[in-house]
């Protein structure tokens, strides 16, 4: 069962002796941004098929993030759809 306790008198009468001081260590190190690697993969839809789960499976396990997806919809003869990915490089 836990009690809020209100007071060191009740904290003194549990038994408990002393405190957990709240240690914070800040460093001055200087750190290099991060850089990302760049992916577009723009799809015809009329003349190929969308990624299927498999395709986005192993670029995935490439390291690609898919973060965006933009259909610009038909444009005369044309559906265009584009998915964006990002993946961090590796120095």
């Amino acid at each position: 069962m836990f009690s809020t306790l209100s007071s060191p008198t009740r904290y003194a009468e549990k038994g408990a002796v002393g405190f957990v001081p709240d240690i914070k260590v800040y460093e001055d190190i200087p750190m290099e941004p991060a850089h990302w690697d760049y992916r577009v993969l723009t799809i015809d839809t009329n003349s190929r098929s969308l990624p299927d789960e498999e395709r986005l499976n192993e670029l995935g396990r490439e390291g690609w993030l898919l973060v965006g997806v933009l259909n610009q919809g038909p444009t005369g003869d044309v559906a265009i759809v584009h998915y964006y990915f990002v993946r961090q490089k590796v120095n």
